[in-house]
């Protein structure tokens, strides 16, 4: 009785192209809603709830390595040592030392909470601002000091020094250090805050992940949108929509005296199709439920009412399998609650080809007439 299974349907490109079209404003929200969702909480972490301002101060040293006896230089100290030196008692207790000034002696062996209490800061806490790195040139030692106050990362880096004078002298590694760059006052740290990449990447995750939805959504449904569907799926002649110019003249070449309406969609009220049909001048003796045929099956011709984009192919199917096996004619069917905008989108480029076929019919006619009027 038809031609396929909506199962083994060919995809529609046209009209999957022009679903996809009438859901632009669904995917113009989710690249809003994906640039709100993920752009709005890293600009809140970074930005408003972000981290204090922290302030640094980075000093380049040069350190010029010892010659061993038998004329070969001393092993560098790499990267991971100098940050862990930097650290170490070795290095905070004199850092400590000078910051405390002249507030406590000169005394190396001064117990460390006096010491912490002169200089102002803990040691837990120096070890938490203090950095060191190498770069390409194992010779050239950065120390970085980070706080969220200009004034102590100055000092810490101006105590940082010396102490880095007095370790030099202590190592036997080390023939010398000099300063090759000393920062005058600490410079506040610019935070990498990418809250438009951040929004940009929710954009297109939404936006990715709604096509991708609305592709299989589409691709996977089975409704009927458009009369050419019916009528290529099933075999059977459709009207159109109840706003079709050709209904009427359909309805009086397919539709006879005795045809009567019949609906399986439960959205579909036959009384109210009816009552339109009637409006359009189209008469229908009686209007029915597919359940009421299953109680008392009736040979005779109906007009198949189908509800526009419900998930009812499979319905349909067993509709036209049921009525089969009763000896009931499906004279023809009607789409009901359709996209009209989205069914002109479809016919639109046959009407305007027709048009302008039409057009050019007439020239190439009125051409010809004029030809032959002047022979």
């Amino acid at each position: 009785m038809w031609e396929c299974r909506y199962g083994k349907e060919p995809l529609n490109t046209r009209l999957f192209v022009l679903q996809l079209i009438k859901k632009i404003p669904v995917i113009l929200a989710a690249a809003v809603l994906g640039a709100v969702c993920i752009g709005g909480p890293y600009f809140l972490t970074k930005v408003t709830f972000g981290p204090a301002k922290e302030y640094e101060a980075v000093t380049d040293f040069y350190i010029d390595y010892a010659i061993k006896e038998d004329g070969t230089q001393h092993t560098y100290i790499n990267f991971a040592t100098w940050d862990q030196l930097l650290k170490d008692d070795v290095f905070t207790d004199k850092i400590l030392l000078y910051m405390a000034g002249e507030r406590i002696a000169a005394d190396e062996k001064t117990a460390l909470p006096e010491l912490e209490k002169a200089a102002g800061i803990t040691k837990e806490e120096l070890c938490g601002y203090l950095h060191a790195t190498v770069l390409s040139d194992t010779r050239i030692v950065t120390t970085t000091v980070t706080t969220n106050d200009p004034g102590l990362t100055m000092k810490i880096e101006k105590a940082l020094i010396p102490a880095m004078f007095d370790f030099a002298e202590e190592q036997r590694e080390i023939a010398e250090v000099r300063i090759l760059q000393e920062p005058a006052e600490a410079s506040l740290v610019t935070l990498d805050v990418r809250t438009f990449r951040a929004c940009m990447v929710g954009v297109v995750s939404f936006v990715f992940a709604t096509v991708l939805y609305l592709c299989l959504y589409y691709a996977l449904d089975e409704g009927i949108h458009i009369p050419e569907t019916f009528e290529r799926r099933y075999g059977i002649p459709m009207l159109g929509t109840i706003h079709s110019k050709e209904l009427k003249v359909l309805a009086g070449k397919l539709l006879s005296e005795r045809s009567a309406l019949l609906t399986a969609d439960k959205g579909v009220s036959p009384q109210q199709v009816m009552a339109a049909l009637a409006e359009m001048g189209i008469e229908i003796r009686v209007g029915r439920r597919l359940e009421e045929l299953f109680k008392m099956p009736e040979k005779g011709e109906f007009l198949l009412v189908v509800k526009a984009g419900a998930h009812n192919g499979k319905l349909i199917e067993k509709t036209l399998d049921f009525l089969g096996k009763c000896g009931i004619t499906i004279e023809a069917a009607l789409l009901w609650e359709a996209d009209e905008e989205l069914i002109r989108a479809y016919e639109l480029p046959e009407h305007v080809f027709l048009a302008w076929h039409g057009q050019r019919g007439r020239k190439d006619q009125e051409i010809q007439t004029e030809n032959g009027n002047r022979v």
